[in-house]
């Protein structure tokens, strides 16, 4: 090495000195080494700061000097110390050892012939491989400034890494705290939900009931917790019944609420004419424009679809009027079937809506089907074909139960849409 030579320095490089200096480390077991490196490289700079010389003069006390300093950049490290390889050892040290990937390794031999550069740098991770007497003083600058450089690099990415990964490790405790807020919103929301569908259900008329020779049935399979669609039937005399079938835009809890709301507003109208006060539940078409009319000024937001009708059990006459409702009810009677039709719009979706009583004389003996359109979706089929499939079934079923089975729907069938059925008979006396 020439020692006569300058020190290589960069020229934008500020001149006064930065308390914050590359701790940089000489292992050799010459004493020499480590005073003529210091001196070649005692007033180089990098990135505006200067050098701080650590010494080892063997593996074993470089070990120690790398445990207390993890900050070291670059390691000047001799080959052939107090074994042929304890600079190879020291290396294979750091790497895996140490496990430290960012420091950069330049080793220095005098005996080149005893490690070929070739082997070694395919041996070992290490980032330069010189000899000794290649080295003068610029070679020497340049190549500590291009390890440090490659250090710097290094380092920031590292950073980088590390900022990167705590910010993610951030974000996944956020999303886990957010998840887990869900969890428990989510879990509050189906605890009110299957609290609401005792409700909705508790609001069903019995599943079974008979008046003045007449037999109502039903059956509601919801294709959430809660129903958009509702059914009920009750007395408004000692000889006529109102019932209907209703299905709300929609499905679930929003339109659930809205069922909870009709059964409010038909039970009020059946309350008045108990107490002698003017009131539509005897008159469907009066009933169903007056809910029109309420759902409006209520501004609920959601229409229904619903048919209304009163039953004369003694007399045999049904009265009824639609407001949008499909299918249209099935009529099973003397050996035929046939639908009820009634073109309507639904309640609570036009202010001009208006809608018209219609009467049937019933025969003795009769079957009446009410459905909605949630059935057609479980047939699989179009309105035209699913009320034939409906029509043939119908007659003779002996109930809902023994319907579905014509049909091929089991009790545990699921739709994507609610599911009600109502029916309504009389046998021959």
């Amino acid at each position: 090495m020439d020692k006569d030579e300058e020190p290589w320095l960069l020229a934008d490089d500020p001149a006064e000195e930065c308390p914050a200096r590359w701790p940089v480390l000489i292992v050799d077991d010459e004493p020499g080494i480590h005073d003529v490196t210091i001196m070649v490289l005692g007033n180089l700079r990098f990135a505006g700061r200067g050098l701080e010389f650590l010494r080892a003069a063997s593996g074993a006390e470089a070990e120690a000097v790398l445990a207390r300093r993890p900050d070291i950049a670059v390691a000047l490290i001799d080959v052939v110390m107090e074994r042929e390889d304890s600079g190879l050892m020291l290396v294979r040290h750091i790497r895996e050892q140490m496990g430290n990937s960012l420091l950069r390794i330049i080793l220095r031999t005098g005996q080149a012939g005893q490690a070929p550069e070739r082997d070694i740098v395919l041996a070992y991770d290490i980032n330069d491989y010189k000899e000794k007497t290649e080295l003068t003083a610029q070679k020497l600058s340049t190549v500590v400034i291009t390890a440090l450089r490659g250090y710097a690099t290094l380092t920031e990415l590292a950073g980088a890494k590390q900022r990167l990964e705590a910010e993610v490790a951030a974000r996944t405790a956020e999303l886990q705290r957010s998840n887990q807020r869900l969890s428990r919103s989510l879990a509050a929301l189906q605890e009110g939900e299957r609290a609401g569908r005792k409700i909705q259900f508790k609001l069903l008329p019995p599943a079974r009931w008979q008046h003045a020779g007449l037999e109502f049935e039903h059956r509601l399979m919801p294709s959430e917790l809660m129903s958009g669609d509702f059914v009920d039937y009750f007395a408004i005399d000692g000889e006529r019944v109102g019932f209907y079938i209703a299905d709300v835009a929609g499905h679930g809890v929003a339109s659930a609420f809205v069922t909870v709301y009709l059964k409010r507003f038909i039970a009020s109208a059946l309350e008045a004419h108990r107490l002698g006060q003017p009131s539509p539940v005897a008159t469907p078409a009066r009933l169903l424009e007056s809910l029109n009319r309420e759902l409006l000024r209520e501004r609920v937001g959601k229409h229904i679809a619903i048919f209304y009708a009163v039953l004369d059990g003694p007399r045999a006459v049904l009265t009824y009027a639609n407001a949008g409702a499909t299918p249209y009810p099935l009529l099973a009677a003397d050996g035929q079937c046939r639908p009820i039709e009634a073109r309507s719009t639904p309640a609570g979706l036009f202010e001009r809506s208006e809608y018209t009583d219609r009467t049937l004389a019933l025969p003795a003996a009769f079957e009446l089907l009410l459905c909605s359109d949630g059935v057609l979706e479980l047939l699989g089929t179009g309105t035209d074909e699913g009320c034939r499939r409906l029509c043939t079934a119908l007659p003779g079923s002996q109930g809902i139960d023994g319907l579905l089975e014509r049909l091929g729907i089991g009790s545990d069938a699921r739709a994507p849409d609610d599911v009600t059925l109502l029916r309504v008979s009389r046998e021959a006396p």
